[in-house]
């Protein structure tokens, strides 16, 4: 008897389910509920025995054999052994199904690309799914023993209709010891090639289409066969079961109730009967017993598979495709949503019902409405650094604009929490652009090159180069977590820090004009306030970094950038000291000293010899 699990589960009253478990007289529920019974005359046999038959000393002998086994009774690893030996089984009875034998694609597949209408054609069609079919009965008849009984011979196979005399006077014509599954196959793979010949399969394509269908259900049928002939060793549902019968065996004693009075292990309620050792005797076993019925999917409990309905069910389907299905399709006309949008109906007691369709879990974050356009730029590692003034990387930046339906609108008076984007990209790049820009680099047309701080005082370059490489006059590459290395942000420090050398290019006419790298703008997160950042930036390698705040303005929506009153502090008391050493340095340049002489690179000359050089002569002062 097959039972709707579903159909009772689903349904409103909520006894159907139990009264269908009631109706059910299948093998696995009788004999667990047999098992149960003998468990339960044993455990009451000992009971009565215990609180009748033996004297006080018996009792405390009895009471510590009870705590023995039942401190001891989880050396038995039930629920670890059956679970496996259940998950085994069911994967196993799983795969069988799955390669049972649906013959459908077969049939749609004949019908499909045998083509023509004679009686020759129809012909081809039928035979070749019957054929098919046929290598299904004959596996069956030798793993199934319900279909076995069906089939007890092949004259029944005959007498079925699934072969025809002269089929079987052909099949018997081969003899040797092993089966003959394969031959109904070979018969079917021949008249696809003779159709192919006759041009009823119009190429060689539409005939291995054919073909790979009927190999993939003869694979599975040779899986089965497979299975069959390889069961699961039979030791382990043995020491499964034997697991099992132990455990209960214990549980007869350690299970008792102890009613003594002095017994460090006395029951706290005396139920008489054991409620909570029967529900699990009855989860246990009988979850063994269905792991040993789904063993043999192909036996003739009730829960195996129905293998001479399925026969039934192939056979009939399959040449009613390719018999009154083939070449019938309906005439073409236009469907009910031709002209209008699609929009599924629904019954009414239905139609209020929500749907949950498919979406992603981020697929409803927006941006913050303060965020108007997102800039595009390459990725930087630390193999390439994100360089200013990279024409390269200039021209591959990308600003998009954000649509309105992009961005998340919150209500008056909320906050209005900070971009993701900005946090997100601040966060990753701020380790990278440091590493990349922990020493100077020096930028020109050829190429990249480091110097130490000592040689800077000697080099010059020529100020056309470094008026076309200086990163300063390019704002192309900016965004709001980096300040524009040309920008000036603090022209009063600029102007004074004259006792340091002066490296921009072009600009103040400064004795040393080549081009020097200028520092990018690193942020970092203030952890009081989220929207508040802070920039340090650098606008030469020999300048102290100026510190700026990036706060958001709620109430305007833009950001506004000021600088910490520290750093202010700070610098009004560098400026000093650089305008005392500026003042002590031109004192000294002012007054000459007689021992000074032009320095050279290389050998060391003698005052004769240079007084003596025409170029090296000192030069002569007018008046």
């Amino acid at each position: 008897m097959t039972i709707n699990y579903n159909l009772a589960v689903s349904t409103s009253k909520p006894w159907t389910l139990f009264k269908l478990l009631l109706k059910w007289r299948g093998s696995i529920w009788k004999a667990v509920v047999l098992e149960l019974a003998v468990w339960l005359v044993l455990y009451g046999i000992l009971s009565v025995i215990y609180r009748t038959a033996l004297n006080p000393g018996q009792q405390r002998t009895f009471e510590r054999i009870v705590q023995y086994c039942d401190s001891r009774l989880s050396y038995i690893p039930l629920n670890f052994m059956l679970g496996f030996f259940v998950t085994a089984v069911v994967n196993r009875w799983t795969y069988l199904y799955q390669i049972i034998g649906f013959i459908d694609n077969i049939g749609l597949m004949a019908a499909e690309y045998v083509r023509g209408r004679t009686e020759q054609a129809r012909m081809y069609r039928r035979n070749i799914v019957r054929y098919c079919e046929l290598a299904q009965v004959l596996v069956f008849r030798d793993i199934s023993m319900r279909t076995r009984r069906r089939f007890p011979t092949l004259d029944t196979v005959v007498a079925a209709g699934f072969m025809m005399p002269h089929e079987k006077e052909r099949y018997d014509e081969i003899q040797y010891k092993y089966s003959k599954y394969w031959v109904p196959f070979q018969w079917a793979f021949s008249l696809t090639y003779e159709a192919r010949k006759k041009g009823l399969i119009e190429s060689d394509y539409y005939q291995v289409v054919v073909q790979d269908e009927i190999k993939k259900f003869r694979t599975g049928l040779a899986w089965i066969c497979n299975y069959d002939w390889v069961p699961i060793p039979i030791m382990y549902p043995q020491l499964v079961c034997l697991a099992v019968h132990t455990y209960f065996l214990v549980c007869l004693l350690a299970r008792q109730y102890i009613v003594s009075e002095h017994a460090d292990n006395k029951t706290e309620i005396d139920l008489y009967f054991p409620i909570m050792s029967t529900l699990q005797f009855i989860f246990y076993m009988g979850w063994m017993k269905v792991a040993e019925a789904m063993l043999n999917p192909f036996g003739e409990d009730d829960d195996d598979f129905e293998c001479n309905a399925l026969i039934d069910r192939n056979i009939t389907m399959v040449l009613m495709m390719v018999d009154q299905g083939y070449d019938r399709a309906p005439d073409l006309k236009r469907d009910d949503f031709w002209d209008e949008e699609v929009e599924p109906l629904y019954s009414e007691a239905t139609a209020k019902i929500p749907n949950n369709p498919l979406k992603g879990s981020v697929s409803d974050v927006k941006l913050p409405e303060y965020v108007h356009e997102i800039k595009m730029v390459p990725h930087c590692d630390d193999t390439s650094p994100l360089v200013p003034g990279d024409d390269l990387r200039r021209r591959r930046v990308s600003v998009v604009p954000v649509k309105p339906s992009d961005q998340q609108h919150h209500h008056h008076g909320h906050r209005t929490r900070t971009s993701l984007g900005n946090i997100e990209m601040f966060r990753s790049f701020k380790n990278k652009i440091e590493r990349s820009f922990s020493k100077p680099h020096l930028h020109d047309d050829l190429g990249r090159k480091t110097f130490s701080h000592g040689m800077l005082e000697n080099m010059e370059f020529e100020g056309s180069k470094s008026e076309v490489g200086s990163p300063a006059n390019n704002n192309s590459f900016t965004n709001s977590a980096f300040v524009n290395s040309g920008e000036d942000i603090s022209a009063k420090r600029m102007d004074t820090s004259s006792s340091q050398p002066i490296l921009s290019s072009g600009k103040r006419g400064s004795e040393h004009p080549f081009q020097h790298h200028v520092l990018d703008d690193v942020l970092e997160d203030d952890e009081s306030d989220e929207n508040q950042l802070t920039i340090r930036k650098k606008t030469s390698v020999l300048e102290p970094a100026i510190t700026l705040v990036e706060r958001f303005n709620e109430t305007t929506g833009q950001l506004e950038v000021k600088k910490l009153e520290e750093d202010e502090k700070k610098e009004e008391k560098e400026e000093k000291e650089e305008e005392k050493k500026e003042e002590e340095k031109r004192e000294t340049v002012s007054r000459p000293s007689p021992t000074t002489r032009p320095f050279f690179i290389g050998i060391v000359r003698s005052e004769s010899e240079d007084q003596s050089h025409p170029h090296l002569r000192p030069p002569t002062k007018f008046e």
